[in-house]
């Protein structure tokens, strides 16, 4: 089922980037170093290997099934119906993201800045910009991203440069305090959030330029995208120590206020917020727009756009009522860990298992 190319190459690299910083970095080094305190940036050099390897899997599942999205590779390999369940539990999984995405942006806008605004102002206000994105397409959303990455990246470049004179080497002391299982226990995180999430993806590849050698460079965006985790989690620990990164719900915010130049160039949380904001933003449109295609696939819908309005309301609600409070949210992190990982291991190796079973009975491909 092949599809016209609206997305290049480029741009789904751009995409790709958004989408593993995306909403993780407001809360991952407060996780993980939860876990494994000072350790926690050796946690993520193991969760970003594994990560890597996991995301060419992932890009690699899609070139095999080129053309098709994962809809219709599910309905293909699985039949009708366990095809189609298995399409559910994916598209739920992918609403919840979403939903979280617009929670996060709501709580750390009326906890930090904006603290006499209701947090479900915030959330409408947002969530209707996403779905304005959605509503115009993604190959209008991959053009815009491809506008505002290059600010995203040279704001994150200098909020990473003006904290090296705050480094303090010694809170990465003592080095290797932790048992093998525990940083692997940390790693865990690293592997779920970012990089298990591109199977989210699998529905925007078929609408991308066919160009050979394309997951090379997707792979690219990938590993730069992982340094960037690891710099924001060992800075974290760097700068504030690991009881503070542990114990702060925003800890990168609180990173970026201990920028201090000279007593002069100070204050600029600003830079962090707005790249952040960018990032989360592109992500929580690119995922609702692909719940909104895949329910229209799903049910053999015309037109995606008609889905639009009921899915603001959904997401706005369901976020609101996600969870109770920052604590009981940051408290989910290791049992939808666990969802994301249990989703990859559905949707990528369950049904590759069974394509190749199926291929080899019938000696000849489905």
């Amino acid at each position: 089922m092949t599809r016209q190319a609206n997305i290049t190459v480029k741009q789904m690299k751009v995409i790709i980037t958004f989408f593993l910083l995306g909403d993780i970095m407001w809360f991952l080094p407060t996780t993980t170093t939860a876990v494994v305190q000072e350790d926690a940036w050796i946690s993520a050099m193991i969760g970003i290997v594994i990560g890597i390897g996991l995301a060419s899997l992932i890009f690699l599942f899609a070139s095999k099934f080129r053309g098709l999205s994962l809809i219709h590779i599910n309905r293909k390999v699985l039949g009708k119906y366990v095809g189609g369940v298995f399409s559910l539990f994916f598209l739920y999984l992918v609403f919840n993201n979403a939903s979280a995405q617009v929670r996060v942006i709501g709580e750390f806008i009326t906890v930090q800045m904006m603290t006499e605004t209701p947090m479900r102002v915030i959330m409408f206000f947002f969530s209707a910009v996403v779905m304005i994105a959605v509503y115009t397409g993604y190959s209008v959303i991959a053009r815009a991203a491809q506008v505002f990455y290059l600010l995203f990246v040279v704001m994150f470049s200098i909020f990473i440069v003006l904290l090296f004179p705050e480094v303090t080497s010694s809170n990465l002391q003592p080095i290797l305090n932790h048992t093998p299982g525990k940083l692997f226990g940390g790693a865990l995180l690293v592997i779920a959030f970012p990089f298990c999430q591109l199977t989210t993806l699998l529905m925007l590849f078929p609408y991308v330029e066919n160009k050979r050698g394309a997951i090379k460079e997707y792979l690219y965006s990938t590993v730069l995208s992982g340094i960037a985790i690891l710099l924001v989690i060992l800075m974290s620990i760097l700068v504030l120590g690991s009881y503070m990164t542990a114990n702060h719900f925003y800890a990168t915010y609180t990173l970026a206020k201990k920028i201090n130049i000279g007593n002069f160039l100070q204050r600029l949380e600003v830079i962090l917020v707005i790249s952040y904001l960018t990032s989360t933003f592109y992500k929580c449109a690119i995922t609702l727009h692909i719940v909104c295609r895949g329910l229209q696939q799903l049910f053999g819908l015309r037109e995606y756009r008609t889905l639009v309005v009921p899915m603001f309301l959904m997401v706005f609600g369901y976020a609101y009522v996600l969870t109770p409070n920052t604590v009981v949210f940051n408290s989910l992190s290791p049992p939808w860990a666990f969802w994301e990982i249990s989703n990859v291991l559905l949707q990528v190796f369950v049904v590759y298992s069974v394509y190749w079973l199926r291929t080899r009975w019938r000696k000849s491909p489905i």
